[in-house]
This record gives C-alpha cells, structure tokens and sequence, in this order.
C-alpha cells in the first residue's frame, strides 16, 4: 500500500525521496521482479465495501490485481520526479520472490471491489504530495534513512536501552 503520508520504509516512498533528493537507490537483481503496489484510496474503497455487509467473518484479499516490475516502478518514479536515478544493482536477496500479486476474485465477486487507480497514476499522485507539502514541510526536520528501517536504521529500544545503561 502506498500513497501520500506513507511509510518511509515503503520502497515507492523510499524510492520518490531518494530520487528527489539524488541519492542513491538500490536495486536488488536485474529488476524482473515484480509486486502489487495499490494506492491507498483503493485500499479504503476496500475496507469500505467489507463494513456492514451480510456475511458474518470474511476474509478478502485487497490490493490492485496485477504486478509491476522493479524496472517499471523505476522507470514511472523517474518519470514523475523529473530526474534519472542512481541506480546501484545488487544481487538477489535470499528468499525474496520473483513475483507477488493478491487474487482479489472473492473481495471483487462480494464486494464488487476493483482497485481503480493505475500505479503511474498513483505516483504521480505521490510525487506531488511529496513536493507540495514533505519536501517543503517535513524533509528538512527528518531524514528517512534515520527512521526505523529505512536505508539506514534507527536504533532499536534494546540498543537504547544497552546505551543507557552503558
């Protein structure tokens, strides 16, 4: 899930910020590798349709429907910011899937639910957020990397904790 006000941890806000900004951005294998990204809106249209209905415990799979690739997020995230990023390729990480996509059939057969905003559009949206009102009012009180897994990593509670008592 994605969108304005998201995780900073998230690769499409991860990736938005560190191409705004001219850092660099790490790519883990040849960029084939694909996954749902859905905007938030969708997300809520979701929830929202699951409230008040006629069946006592469901369970629905939400999400867009379909997968974009590493290179294609890139590609539209370039597109948007107006600048080329700085690619850095990295191999694989172990365990990670090729692949993932959420099979929406039940929550769309139930709940007549289909994601409705395109990923280019959806960045777009993004990107406009995070020049309009992270970038201006935000980004120069907060770096992401410092933020709890972000490129880099905040302290956890037991590492501050250790430092205390240290």
């Amino acid at each position: 899930v994605y969108g304005p006000r998201g995780r900073p941890d998230m690769a499409p806000f991860k990736f938005i910020d560190r191409v705004s900004r001219g850092l660099e951005l790490q790519q883990f294998g040849d960029g084939s590798s694909s996954r749902d990204y859905t905007y938030i809106e969708d997300i809520v249209d979701g929830v929202v349709r699951a409230i008040d209905r006629p069946y006592p415990y469901e369970v629905f799979n939400l999400g867009k429907g379909s997968g974009t690739s590493l290179k294609e997020f890139i590609s539209i995230v370039e597109k948007h910011v107006g600048h080329k990023a700085m690619i850095k390729i990295l191999p694989d990480q172990p365990g990670d899937v090729p692949y993932t996509c959420a099979d929406v059939s039940k929550a769309y057969d139930l709940l007549g639910y289909q994601a409705t905003v395109p990923f280019d559009e959806g960045i777009r949206r993004t990107v406009q957020w995070y020049t309009d009102e992270y970038e201006k009012n935000i980004c120069s009180e907060i770096e992401p990397e410092t933020q709890a897994n972000g490129m880099g990593r905040a302290p956890s509670f037991a590492e501050i904790t250790q430092a205390v008592r240290a």
